[in-house]
């Protein structure tokens, strides 16, 4: 790096800080291939950080402390329980490249209106395939190129910073580009039918009305536009997608599953067979409650409690090889034990904490909303799914995450013509 002059380095730093954000929020992301690629891309953002953070003498933690901590608490819990019970080696691997990143990172100071350039650029991909995938091909469970729970979940994200993003420009064309992207960015989640993205929409759109109750936004002509636009939204993704009928299903699937005298047929259902997967890992958590099963044994439980009667055959004939409880809360108590669930619950509540602290002060106020929204987001997401044991999710969530902290050391004022 002595090769390099302070003022290079510190260039190089900031250039491949946003191509790591601009590789995430990018839909080649979720390529077949996309994702193999993001180790690489921050291990180059990982040479020019540190090496910029070497020729400055810089080593402190920054303004990203209250995300990397929880993040290292987290990676140094999940690293302690594969070495004892086994694991995700994929899920270890993201955390540790991803806390690394947001260290090395914090030095570099972004700017809205590049991370507008990058959103507005994603959101104009989204509405290529939404176009594609919805004109030429069948709709049904949109999903762009992978899983859609977790394309779901990264559109979500993706409106979210996009809607936040944009209180960053006062009238001008990027503020209403950033609306619009994440108009398309929530049609996308719901194009998924993903009903945990579903479940996730609503205290974040609860945020965003306490948002416009205190800034005093409301006004006839903006709840009028707002109705129009979640009519024909809503009504254009419920009915081109099917969502409505999932939603519809819910009680449907819910009810048997919940009743008495359940039977294993009640949990062949979708909803069912998550109930049934709470049960048992409660059960797995009352065998482990300090340490945790482990993954090995979370699945070995799993036939030997069949064979036993203890719980229906549903729990190993649908999706047999599943090793995760489809709640990320419960996860962590029968794998990981209380010691697993604390630093989850640490992970989620310390960051918050801090982005709470944020909106207090009308200078980092929106990008407070950004973090403080991915939080609850991914909080509320975590009911129904594992959130964060896929890199997919993790990269998003971190990534957002630093966004937020990092504009929200120094939130510039409003640009534009008026405030």
């Amino acid at each position: 790096m002595s090769i390099f002059s302070k003022q290079r380095l510190e260039q190089l730093a900031t250039l491949s800080v946003y191509l790591v954000l601009g590789y995430v929020v990018n839909l080649m992301f979720f390529l077949p291939i996309g994702d193999q690629y993001l180790k690489p891309v921050i291990a180059l953002a990982l040479l020019f950080c540190l090496g910029h953070r070497s020729a400055i003498s810089s080593w402190g933690v920054g303004p990203v402390k209250s995300l990397l901590l929880p993040m290292s608490l987290y990676s140094a819990v999940l690293v302690t329980s594969y070495l004892v019970g086994d694991g995700y080696m994929s899920t270890i691997r993201m955390f540790i490249y991803c806390s690394l990143f947001i260290y090395a990172a914090s030095v570099v100071r972004l700017q809205p209106q590049y991370l507008a350039v990058l959103c507005i650029l994603a959101a104009v991909e989204m509405l290529m395939l939404i176009g594609y995938r919805c004109g030429w091909e069948e709709c049904s469970r949109f999903g762009g190129f992978t899983n859609p729970i977790f394309f779901g979940m990264y559109a979500l994200s993706m409106s979210v910073l996009c809607t936040y993003l944009a209180c960053a420009f006062a009238n001008g064309w990027r503020r209403w580009l950033l609306y619009v992207s994440a108009v398309v960015f929530l049609a996308a989640a719901g194009l998924t039918q993903t009903r945990g993205v579903m479940l996730a929409m609503v205290p974040l759109l609860l945020i965003f009305a306490f948002y416009l109750y205190k800034h005093k936004a409301f006004s006839a002509r903006r709840v009028v536009f707002t109705l129009v636009a979640a009519t024909c939204l809503t009504g254009f993704v419920g009915f081109e997608s099917g969502a409505y009928k999932r939603i519809s299903k819910v009680e449907e699937e819910l009810v048997p599953a919940l009743s008495e005298g359940a039977s294993g047929s009640a949990y062949d259902s979708s909803i069912g067979f998550r109930i049934l997967m709470w049960k048992y890992a409660l059960s797995v958590t009352m065998e482990h409650p300090v340490f945790g099963a482990g993954k090995e044994r979370f699945q070995q439980y799993k036939e030997e409690w069949v064979e036993q009667g203890r719980f229906p055959d549903e729990l190993i004939e649908y999706l047999p090889t599943s090793a995760h409880a489809h709640n990320q809360f419960f996860q962590e108590l029968a794998m990981r034990g209380l010691i697993g669930f604390a630093a989850l619950l640490a992970l989620l509540a310390v960051p918050a904490r801090k982005f709470v602290s944020m909106i207090r002060s009308r200078e980092t106020e929106w990008p407070g909303y950004i973090g403080l929204s991915l939080v609850v987001a991914y909080a509320t997401f975590s009911l129904t799914e594992v959130a964060l044991k896929h890199p997919e999710k993790i990269a998003v969530f971190t990534v957002i995450g630093f966004i937020a902290l990092s504009l929200g050391r120094s939130a510039p004022r409003p640009m534009g013509t008026a405030a």
